[in-house]
């Protein structure tokens, strides 16, 4: 996806908004500006959201000397969403279809965005508002058929508190079948990205291979991560991709990908089609498995 015009406002709200994070200074807020503004309007349309927000928090991080200003917030998130666990994983056991209550779930813990917004709703609402939101895009369907004949499945995660309730959708794809399972985290904080630490501290090091991506993007960004990522990307028979960031990093991308996000932006929900705030279950219409 494409960088649009409207797209350069947010991104100096969330400069500031991560600069705040990392400090009260507010001459060192004005240079963080200063110096942000100038590259975001240098760098060419062309490029994915993704790939500016990169460079607007690697701006935050030399300025400001905190490379990590989310960090109280990230292990909030993961303590709160880990307080969910179990009552997650009760509903996921008790309704009709497992799978898809999983899905919803870790779906509605997209919603633990720092990027798009400078906060986010009550963690304790996440479980309620999953059986609630309606899908804008469902390929249900064909994320089921697509795992029937599935032997490796590519997860990207997204944040810190969303993946715990990533943890109980490959705890239910691992009961419904014997897969290898492979989950990627960002190589360095950026917002409040989940990294190899917070993947651990959640246990999810226990149901999976944690991977790095070898970039500190907020999202996969192909040109920049490392060969295993590469090669995991370019054998896995289904990708499953979580988070708006992703969406604008990957949807170009013939793959057989599995979107799942909330839509949390006004310019990504009407490329979807969909009402911001809408759950996305979106299934890339690219290539066939296995193939690049």
């Amino acid at each position: 996806m494409k960088t649009y015009l409207d797209c350069i406002p947010c991104f100096l709200r969330q400069a500031l908004a991560a600069a705040r994070a990392a400090t009260d200074d507010e001459q060192v807020h004005h240079r963080v500006l200063k110096l942000v503004a100038p590259r975001i309007v240098e760098l060419p349309l062309e490029v994915t959201p993704p790939e500016i927000a990169q460079q607007v928090y690697r701006v935050v991080a030399e300025v400001t000397g905190n490379s990590d200003p989310y960090r109280k917030e990230k292990d909030r998130a993961n303590q709160q969403a880990l307080a969910l666990y179990p009552q997650a994983k009760k509903i996921v056991a008790q309704s009709d279809d497992p799978l898809l209550s999983a899905c919803k779930l870790a779906i509605a813990g997209n919603t633990i965005d720092l990027g798009p917004s400078s906060g986010y709703a009550d963690i304790g609402g996440i479980v309620e508002q999953a059986l609630v939101t309606p899908f804008g895009v469902n390929d249900y369907a064909g994320f089921r058929k697509s795992l029937s004949r599935c032997r490796h499945i590519l997860y990207l995660g997204d944040n810190a508190g969303e993946i715990v309730l990533d943890k109980i959708l490959i705890e239910e794809l691992r009961r419904l079948k014997d897969i290898s399972l492979d989950f990627v985290v960002r190589e360095k904080p950026i917002i409040n990205d989940a990294t190899l630490a917070d993947a651990r501290y959640i246990g999810l090091d226990e149901v999976t291979n944690i991977v790095s991506s070898g970039s500190d993007a907020p999202a996969i960004v192909l040109a920049q991560c490392s060969p295993e990522v590469l090669r995991l990307y370019n054998t896995a028979d289904v990708i499953i991709a979580k988070g708006q960031g992703n969406y604008e990093s990957l949807s170009g991308e013939r793959r057989n990908i599995f979107f799942l996000l909330r839509a949390k932006c006004q310019l990504v929900a009407r490329q979807l089609g969909v009402n911001v705030g809408d759950a996305i279950l979106k299934q890339a219409r690219g290539l066939s498995p296995g193939r690049v």
